[in-house]
């Protein structure tokens, strides 16, 4: 058994964290919006702003109400949500997308690393002798909201003249063989690691 940290510095580390992700995400809208001549607008189709700004928002909430933390499906979708984004652009985009500028980096490589931090390390809320740390089909549901970009990104956008944004979902890039391939893998990696997220949780929770 280890010891729980004391609460004050649990309490110190879950806001540094925290506000960390929320000033990260918001200083890499700023330098986009100020130094592309495209803005931020036209990246909001983008999976990775999406996840980024749907975490800023969501750990922000958590700083203001502390009913948020007892969210613990919302807290694993983010968490899975920018992980993924991070781990596909760091494997497959850097030489897309401009490289590793200040925005990338924050968005792909920062506030990934800080979101596992926080799961790690930030206590689950405890519900009578034991922590919440997720349900077992909280992995299954988190799907949902990549399912529902890949429909807009291959439905959607090709309707309105719009490629998708990433090469691997656009069938006019890989072919539509290629595409169903890697929707596969991916959805067996975001299930997967949203297996190994809670399987995390619930051994962090077993040792304090």
């Amino acid at each position: 058994m280890t010891t729980p940290p004391a609460p004050a510095a649990g309490t110190v580390l879950r806001v540094a964290l925290r506000a960390t992700i929320v000033l990260a995400v918001a200083i890499a809208l700023l330098v986009v919006e100020v130094t592309s001549r495209s803005g931020v607008a036209w990246r909001l189709i983008t999976f990775t702003y999406q996840a980024n700004i749907l975490a800023a928002a969501y750990y922000a909430w958590t700083l203001f109400s502390p009913r948020a933390d007892s969210r613990t499906g919302l807290r694993g979708a983010v968490v899975l949500y920018v992980v993924v984004a991070g781990v596909v652009w760091n494997l497959l985009l850097t030489g897309r997308s401009m490289g590793y500028t200040p925005a990338n980096f924050l968005l792909h490589v920062v506030v990934p690393i800080l979101a596992v931090t926080d799961w790690l390390l930030v206590g689950h809320r405890v519900v009578g002798p034991v922590a919440s740390v997720g349900k077992w089909w909280h992995p299954l549901a988190w799907l949902a909201y990549p399912a529902a970009y890949l429909g807009v990104a291959l439905v959607v956008l090709n309707r309105v003249g719009r490629r998708a944004p990433y090469y691997f979902l656009d069938p006019g890039s890989v072919g539509i063989a290629a595409v169903t391939v890697n929707v596969t893998v991916l959805a067996a990696g975001f299930v997967g690691l949203g297996y190994l997220l809670l399987a995390a949780a619930r051994l962090r929770s077993a040792n304090t």
